[in-house]
């Protein structure tokens, strides 16, 4: 079976330097997220090839790093210029986002876009949220007033992201059911693949 996410794997965080967190991240995260790659690829039901990119965290010299993640779009080269499906951890969340940068590098074209999916959007199950910083834990429910408040932001604000997805704390017992959390993992994948779709349509 494929390597799933436990709670074990947020030890990694417990780690306060940088040698200490990036060994964990490199020997116990990293390997997973190249073990789930081809099942959310699969998920995203793209006829274009998908690729994947896990975080390497570079221009990290003295702190280590806070989070995590492995994102995935249609540019073999870099993802954040992009429209994209990250999922990654934070010490104590796991999270998987749809969504576009700050540095999106059509920008105007993403809000048009993220616009007119607006009525469907709202209309996913209960439990997705909305984020409006990457780098950030912030996240809010994704109801109508909330998606177009974050929207507006994101036309405004230049350093804003817009993302769209969903969280599991580390206490929570799908961690307990790898099965279970896999199939999770799928399901959400498979209901953020159309708004994928949409956002990255020639």
């Amino acid at each position: 079976m494929t390597a799933v996410f436990n709670q074990e794997d947020f030890d990694v965080f417990k780690d306060q330097t940088l040698p200490g967190r990036m060994a964990g991240v490199r020997g116990v995260i990293d390997p997973k997220f190249e073990a789930i790659a081809p099942v959310i690829k699969e998920a995203l039901q793209q006829s274009a090839p998908v690729a994947d990119h896990i975080a390497k965290h570079l221009r990290r010299f003295k702190n280590p790093p806070m989070n995590t993640w492995i994102a995935f779009n249609q540019n073999p080269r870099g993802y954040k210029m992009t429209p994209h499906l990250m999922l990654g951890f934070w010490d104590d969340r796991l999270f998987l986002w749809l969504g576009t940068l700050a540095e999106a590098s059509d920008r105007e074209l993403m809000i048009t876009r993220w616009q007119t999916l607006l009525p469907d959007l709202v209309k996913l199950p209960a439990g997705f949220e909305i984020s409006p910083d990457h780098m950030a834990k912030k996240s809010t429910t994704a109801t109508m007033a909330g998606l177009k408040q974050q929207l507006d932001r994101y036309e405004t604000v230049k350093q804003a992201d817009f993302m769209v997805g969903r969280q599991w704390f580390k206490d929570d017992a799908v961690f307990q059911h790898p099965k279970d959390l896999k199939q999770i993992l799928i399901e959400t994948t498979q209901q953020l693949a159309p708004f994928y779709t949409a956002l990255n349509a020639d």
